[in-house]
């Protein structure tokens, strides 16, 4: 009975099978509506919060609308109040040139940050608390500490720089010309350390055997950095970089708490500008044109940094 069982046994398991190949795998998979039924939540999502928003944004461009009562269709003559506006085109090219400083020294500052942390300065970790800080921090709490700090008759800054140099006492926040390089540098002082955290574990991965290496050769710290570190975090840089720059691009809290776009709209930017338009003026349809405009500005410039400065992978050996 045993040789025969066992026989039957072989049969059974060396028995081919007629399934397709892969077929088990799919059932695995599960059924494509199954897999739909996970992304869609976040799909409906996505397109309640910014699909929608954006294509309502864009019919209203086109009408003349004070925010209730029917709406008058004007085609593209909003559009074309965009481009013959100063003041609208001054608010655009401000929070361009906003973005871009901050990004960029934000990133720079972080870096460099970074880079003395990573090396275990001395301090390096009072360093690191002391530059997130800010972060955490409410950006209008912020922003108030040093609308009082730049006060032109009373602020702790004019202080400061008179006990350097009393002909550095200016009104700050007042003159046109140094307005938005006050804002750009509050910004860069509250948000230097998200960009200085992740450029700091990125320095983790950077193997310490290279700068062993290159400090036995006689490599100063500057060109271990710019030569070592930087080139082996190229992505992370990158990566931070193009965040901060999105973030500056909605600039809001800085200027509505600290100059309300003044003086004399010189540090308007677009978010202040839209507000302004729809909530003061009431020309839903002008606030409106005047966001598209800015999208596009936003659009062209992040896709032109994505594709000048596009992450390189870097291969290691072995």
């Amino acid at each position: 009975m045993s040789p025969v069982t066992s026989t039957s046994t072989t049969d059974t398991v060396l028995e081919p099978s007629t399934e397709p190949i892969g077929a088990g795998r799919k059932r695995r998979r599960g059924p494509v509506g199954s897999r739909l039924a996970f992304v869609l939540p976040a799909f409906l999502l996505a397109s309640a919060l910014v699909a929608w928003p954006f294509f309502e944004t864009l019919r209203v461009s086109f009408f003349d609308w004070p925010g209730f009562g029917p709406k008058e269709f004007i085609g593209g003559d909003n559009y074309r109040g965009v481009a013959a506006d100063k003041v609208a085109q001054s608010a655009i090219m401000n929070t361009v040139i906003y973005a871009t400083l901050t990004a960029f020294g934000t990133v720079a500052i972080g870096f460099v940050i970074a880079a003395l942390v990573d090396r275990k300065v001395r301090g390096h970790k009072m360093i690191k608390f002391l530059v997130f800080l800010p972060v955490l921090l409410p950006t209008v709490f912020t922003s108030q500490v040093w609308l009082f700090g730049f006060d032109g008759n009373f602020g702790w800054v004019n202080d400061l720089l008179g006990w350097i140099n009393p002909a550095l006492n200016r009104a700050w926040l007042g003159d046109p010309a140094t307005v938005n390089y006050v804002i750009i540098f509050v910004s860069i002082l509250q948000f230097t350390g998200f960009p200085m955290v992740i450029m700091f574990a990125a320095l983790q991965d950077v193997p310490g055997e290279i700068h062993e290496a290159a400090t036995m050769d006689g490599v100063g710290p500057f060109e271990r950095a710019r030569y070592i570190s930087f080139p082996m975090i190229r992505e992370a840089v990158a990566t931070v970089f193009l965040i901060q720059l999105m973030f500056g691009f909605r600039v809001f809290d800085q200027v509505f708490v600290m100059t309300g776009g003044g003086p004399g709209r010189a540090s308007e930017v677009a978010a202040t500008f839209v507000w302004r338009e729809a909530f003061v003026n009431a020309k839903f349809g002008y606030a409106a044109a005047t966001a598209i405009v800015t999208t596009a500005v936003v659009a062209i410039l992040s896709m032109l940094f994505l594709t000048i400065f596009r992450p390189r992978r870097i291969e290691h050996a072995g």
